[in-house]
């Protein structure tokens, strides 16, 4: 019996980190995809108000992208598993003329309304895996402003 206990126990102990591993990155990739809807979110706030009492919906491009991108990092800020240093932001803000269209860069697609798109890379350390072993993982989420029909 203690024969096959030491046979099967490095089995069990790779097991139980393959488990705890993938769960990293499933955690990860949840904590991605928050911050990502949280900028995109932030980001479409940002209204040019008086274009919008005129009738017509513009986020201010400059205002979006600094919003979207500081409620990302801010969200991602000491996250376990995350290499910091290695997150990196894109924030693309797509106004349209009345009646006109746009596309998302990210997933190509058509946009009717003003969008807020983030894309955010970043790569992950499972604490099992060795350093070769990290994972880069790219989570993507827009927001769009609609108005009253």
């Amino acid at each position: 019996m203690a024969t096959l206990v030491l046979l099967f126990l490095p089995c069990l102990l790779a097991a139980a980190a393959l488990v705890i591993d993938v769960g990293a990155l499933l955690l990860a990739r949840a904590q991605l995809a928050a911050a990502a809807d949280m900028g995109a979110l932030a980001g479409v706030q940002d209204l040019d108000y008086e274009l919008l009492a005129r009738g017509q919906i513009v986020i201010l491009e400059s205002e979006a992208v600094a919003d979207a991108a500081s409620w990302v990092r801010a969200n991602l800020a000491g996250r376990a598993f995350l290499v910091e240093e290695a997150i990196s932001v894109r924030v693309s803000v797509r106004n349209m003329p009345r009646g006109g269209e746009a596309t998302c860069p990210v997933t190509g697609r058509t946009l009717l309304q003003p969008t807020v798109c983030v894309l955010i890379q970043a790569v992950v350390r499972p604490p099992f895996l060795p350093a070769s072993g990290w994972v880069t993982m790219s989570v993507h989420a827009d927001a769009s402003v609609v108005g009253r029909p």
